[in-house]
Parts: structure tokens; sequence; C-alpha cells
């Protein structure tokens, strides 16, 4: 059997990486990160001046641009018919080959450097991948190159090679990215910039100014602040109420400016369109990431909403696909929005779902009740035993308080089946609807605890391909369990025991 002339002959890296190499020091910093700390320690003594110091500079912009170029010209890869072949090393040779039916999606990101270069790093991401050592990497390739490769990766489902000859595959393929398949897209969301003001109402886009706080706190008495500004910074052991509510408010107001800050970083210009026969999803203020997702490989989508932004009506659309790591990230349909609108871009970029969701029993309230009051009315307990009454009181409020949490935990509770997929909800802090569709089952888990079996309760796990790898319908009746998987699989509810 002779081997399938390729698809794109063997080629190496944009020769603009090493530029961009050279000026972050990327290779330098790998390959020199056992000298750098030397060199520190030595200027530090100052046994150098400042024309050692730019010596050093000097020799390690040398490095750094010596052994980019070294590893551009060790670095080849090429596309076959069947696979994606990267080749490199310099004194050890490796070669890693991605068979293109199993490639889940590719990422196309460029720093501000990289678009100034115009040039940008493109990942793939293969099945069963479970890490950084499971992708091919190219750093970096030209964006022309970049959007061709993208669609040569992607396009295993839309050709059939085993039936076209391999010169009308390459004449297909050198032609799939040009100017008329971008007219057939079809767009299913745009970020509205007024969404961004939901964003200091997520934990992520919270946690940046955060942790910058955090970092500027420890180091403040070290941080060249003149005195002046020092004084409007720090608090004085003897403020007043008026001055402690100002510095509260500021510090709110600096919080609430970073989250939005973050929330426009990482998804400005939000857009998902399909392309053909793959969802295309691009975003970033600074560094621009374009992901791509094979449409036939899409199981199903989740539906989150947190605490702040499901008081507001928000949410969030992550898409569930076969293979795909790190799913959060990769496979966001829209990073916030409205709910409504969240709901009509899943019903156009993946499948629509109206059936109402069945509530579950009353026993499964009493559960929550239980779980969400019995912890602190235990410490509660405990601390009055101990003669602790303020914090015996404490807790009591943190219990009384604690029913409004089960409560709401019970009504988030529900599942529903259609003739294709079904649909589970939960969750309280963290809300989430997942719909599955029928073709992403593999089984069926079903588990009932002591107390469950008592309260004819039973929780059950639908167990799929993609995503988390299960989801449960939590509590539920067993009436109800039973109905539903006869509904999404009617050939595995009689073997399943109860």
């Amino acid at each position: 059997m002779s081997v399938p002339p390729p698809m794109l002959a063997e080629r190496r890296l944009d020769w603009r990486v090493l530029v961009v190499h050279t000026l972050t020091f990327k290779q330098a910093r790998a390959i020199l990160s056992s000298a750098g700390p030397l060199a520190l320690i030595v200027a530090l003594q100052g046994n150098l001046g400042s024309f050692g110091l730019i010596a050093i500079a000097v020799l390690v912009t040398i490095a750094s641009l010596v052994f980019s170029a070294l590893r551009w010209w060790r670095f080849s890869y090429q596309i076959d018919a069947h696979r994606l072949l990267v080749r490199q090393g310099l004194v050890s040779r490796s070669e890693r080959a991605v068979p293109l039916d199993r490639v889940r999606g590719v990422d196309v990101e460029a720093s501000p450097l990289h678009q100034l270069f115009r040039i940008a790093v493109l990942r793939v991401d293969a099945a069963a991948g479970t890490g950084a050592d499971d992708e091919a990497v190219l750093d970096a390739v030209s964006l022309t190159d970049a959007g061709r490769l993208r669609e040569l990766l992607l396009m295993q489902r839309v050709v059939d090679r085993s039936a076209v000859p391999a010169a009308e595959a390459v004449e297909a393929a050198e032609a799939a990215p040009r100017a008329p398949e971008v007219a057939a897209e079809r767009v299913f969301a745009r970020l509205d910039p007024r969404w961004l003001l939901y964003a200091p109402l997520v934990g992520s886009y919270l946690a940046v100014p955060l942790a910058i706080g955090a970092t500027l706190l420890r180091e403040v008495d070290s941080l060249p602040i003149p005195a002046g500004l020092r004084d409007l910074v720090e608090i004085p052991e003897q403020a007043g109420a008026g001055r402690i509510v100002l510095s509260l408010l500021g510090a709110l107001a600096v919080v609430v400016v970073g989250a939005l800050l973050a929330g426009a970083v990482a998804n400005w210009g939000f857009v998902l369109a399909s392309r053909g026969s793959n969802l295309v999803a691009q975003r970033g203020l600074l560094t621009r990431r374009t992901v791509s997702l094979e449409i036939d490989r899409i199981r199903g989508y989740v539906l989150s909403q947190g605490l702040g932004i499901r008081l507001v009506r928000a949410a969030r659309l992550t898409a569930l696909v076969t293979g795909l790591g790190d799913q959060n990230r990769r496979g966001q349909l829209l990073p916030l929005g409205p709910l409504h609108v969240a709901e009509e871009v899943a019903a156009a970029a993946v499948r629509r779902f109206d059936t109402p969701l069945l509530a579950h029993p009353p026993a499964a309230l009493r559960r929550r009740l239980f779980r969400a009051i019995g912890p602190p009315a235990l410490v509660a307990v405990v601390l009055a035993l101990l003669d602790l009454p303020v914090a015996a009181t404490i807790a009591a409020v943190v219990a009384v308080a604690s029913v409004a949490l089960g409560v709401d935990r019970y009504r988030a509770l529900g599942h529903a089946a259609d003739a294709g997929a079904l649909a589970v909800r939960s969750g309280s802090v963290l809300r989430r609807r997942v719909v599955l569709e029928q073709r992403a089952l593999v089984g069926w888990r079903v588990r009932q605890s002591w107390f469950q079996r008592r309260a004819g309760l039973v929780t059950v796990i639908a167990c799929v391909g993609a995503g988390e790898g299960g989801y449960d319908v939590l509590d539920c009746s067993t009436a109800q369990g039973l109905d539903l998987v006869a509904a999404v699989s009617p050939g595995w509810s009689a073997a399943i025991s109860w």
C-alpha cells in the first residue's frame, strides 16, 4: 500500500517568530535559567559595573536569538491525508503524529507582539488529550497560514478522502480558507459591550483585581509611594467612621473597575459564528484568540449562572464536545450575556430544548433543608454546651439563614427529556442547566444511599463521553428516574434494577 501524498508539504515555522522569541527571551529563559540567578548575585554584590550589565544583556539577547534560530531550523510540520506530523529537536529528534480524525478543536492565539508581526500560535487539541503534552503546538505561523491550517485540520469530516483523489483533496484544502467560505458564515452572537457590566458579578473576573490588590498590600511598605499619596492610601488607627467608609467605597470601586477591565481584556470583540462544519469563537482585547469546534462533535451545552449573575438574569454558555480538553475555556459559546440571549444562542448553535423541567418530590426538599441547616445547628449546640453564647448565637443565625439556601437548592432541582435529548438542573451558588443529546450517552448509573431508599429517592447519573463524563439527576423519585431512562434509552431501562 503506497503512502498518500502530503496535503501540506513539510515546512518550517514563520521566520518572524525569531524576532518575537528574541524580544521575549523565550528560549534564553529556558536554557539559561541556571545562569540567571548567578548573574543576578554577582550584580548585586557590586562586582559588575554598567558595562558588565550591558554585556550580560547583550549576551542574553544573542543567546536568545541563537537558540530561537536553532529551534526554528530543527522544527517542521506537515499534513498528509490522515495525520499532522510535527518534528522537532536539536540533538534528540522527536516526531509527533496527530490523526486528523481525532482532532477535536484548533486554537489560534495572537498576543499583541504576535499581532504586530502578523503571526499566531496554533494549538491542536486531540481526542483523549489530558494536558499540554497531548497537544501539537505550532509557535508560530503567519496569520494566513493559521487560517489555512485550521481549515485543513478540521475538514476531515467534510471531505471523504477515501473517495476523493489526493490531488483533488489538495485543491479543496487550498481553496477552503478563501473569501467565499467567509461569506457563508452565520453569526450566532456578538458581545454587546454593555454585557461587560456583568463582570463584577463573576468570581473569576473579581479574582483578578483582588489578587493584584492582595499582592500590593503585602508589598506596600517596600513600594516607592510618595508620602502624600501614602497618607491617602493608608487608614490611620484612629480614623473616624467617615474615613473608613470612604476607604471601603474606594476599594470597592477599584475592585469593580478591575473586574470590568478583566472581563474586557478576556472577552472584547467576542463573536460566535459557524463556518462550514465548524463553530468558530473569537475574542480578546490584547491577545486575540480563535477557537474552532467541529459541530458534529458537540453533544450538548451547559448554561451556568453564578449567584451574582443569576440575580440579574444573566448566564454563561459552554459547549460539551467529545474529547475536548479544558471545556470551560475552549468550549465557551457565550462568556457573558443576558439569560434569554444565552438560551437563543444555545437553541441556534447547538439544539433547541423547550420541554419544561419536572420538579423533584418533597422528600428532596427535606434532604436539602437537613443538609443546609444541620451543620450550623450542630455547631450552635456544641458552642452553647461549651458556654460560648456569642459564638453560639452567630451559629444559630447562620442555621436559620441556611433555610433559604436549602429551599433555593431544592428549587434548582429539575430534569426533563424530549425525543433526542435530556436536561438536568441543579446548584444554588452555581446553578447549571445541562442539556445532553441522546447520542452522547454511553451508559447509566444509579446511586441510592440508605437515607435515599427510606425517602423513596434515587440519584441517576447519565454517563457521557463529553464534558465531565457524567451528570447527576439528584434526588428524583424512583418512578421519575425509571421514566427518564425509559424516555431517553428505552432499551436500557429494563436492565436497571431499582
